[in-house]
């Protein structure tokens, strides 16, 4: 498998303002037709097809059986948000991909201060994402989109959604760095999911955290989760205690939306539901529920 950092290498400006233009087409073309193309960028034809040929053999375009038009491959769209990223001085460098998630693929990465990160690529269009298509109202652009636009709308959610969550100060989500596209930069969490844990030195501690991150984004952020489960959590260890993290919030929906009661009750429901299981709690989830709608004073 060719690596991501050295395809992106590969690349020069002229090349990264060819897929620029697919980029601003995704809402009205799948595949784009060669003369919409070449009206968009002041290039020589030879030099558009040789260029259109590279990135076709470096798979981050791919060429209609029939027409003479290309579409935009999720591969293409990674070079474009990295080179944002790049130019916004939010990302330094990318290391090896650590992590596919049900609908996401995670890189680690060096941001422009030298922390280490990790760099999430939205990868929408895997069945477990499609039940949540049904349920969301992510709006026309969202239903109607390729399942690269729409991987581009839940990245830009996530975005949107982690930095109300920051400059709330919620506690036990990770910290943002930035966001271009479908591509999102947050603190890397050296942790394990939680669905993966079979042991806690004190899982009431590590649940009445995740209550309180809940309960803090519901009331100062204004927002819930709403599709909040073992498997969006990441448990990592800080001073020998162990602090869960809320992560994947391109699904939530703010406080006074009419959805909102319905989905913060069952986030508050599948967590205390899978304690109780994972690690014999016998904790009633309403009465978590009743705590976390209770307004702070």
């Amino acid at each position: 498998m060719v690596k991501l950092g050295v395809i992106y290498r590969s690349l020069v400006e002229q090349d990264f303002r060819l897929l620029e233009v697919f980029v601003k087409l995704l809402g009205k073309f799948e595949y784009v037709p060669v003369e919409v193309i070449a009206s968009r960028v002041k290039m020589p034809p030879k030099e558009l097809d040789a260029r259109l040929r590279k990135l076709t053999r470096y798979k981050l375009l791919v060429k209609h059986p029939t027409m003479n038009a290309y579409r935009l491959r999720f591969l293409g769209l990674d070079c474009v948000a990295l080179h944002r990223l790049v130019r916004r001085n939010v990302l330094k460098a990318l290391g090896d991909r650590v992590g596919v998630g049900k609908e996401s693929e995670i890189y680690k990465g060096i941001a422009d201060n030298g922390d280490v990160v990790a760099v999430k690529f939205y990868r929408i269009g895997r069945q477990s994402f499609r039940r949540v298509v049904v349920t969301r109202g992510y709006g026309v652009t969202f239903e109607r989109g390729t399942w690269v636009l729409r991987s581009v709308v839940a990245g830009e959610r996530e975005v949107a959604a982690l930095r109300v969550l920051n400059s709330s100060e919620v506690p036990n989500v990770p910290r943002l760095y930035g966001g271009a596209l479908h591509a999102v930069v947050i603190e890397f969490i050296e942790g394990v999911e939680l669905y993966m844990v079979r042991e806690l030195a004190d899982p009431e501690g590590v649940l009445e955290q995740l209550i309180e991150a809940i309960r803090a984004a519901y009331w100062r952020a204004k927002i819930v989760h709403g599709d909040l489960s073992e498997y969006n959590i990441i448990v990592a260890m800080s001073d020998d205690k162990e602090v869960p993290y809320i992560i994947d919030w391109p699904q939530y929906v703010e406080s006074e939306s009419p959805e909102a009661l319905r989905l913060l009750e069952r986030d508050v429901r599948y967590v205390v539901r899978f304690f109780n299981k994972r690690f014999r709690l016998s904790i009633d989830f309403r009465d978590v529920l009743e705590y976390v709608l209770e307004k702070p004073r």
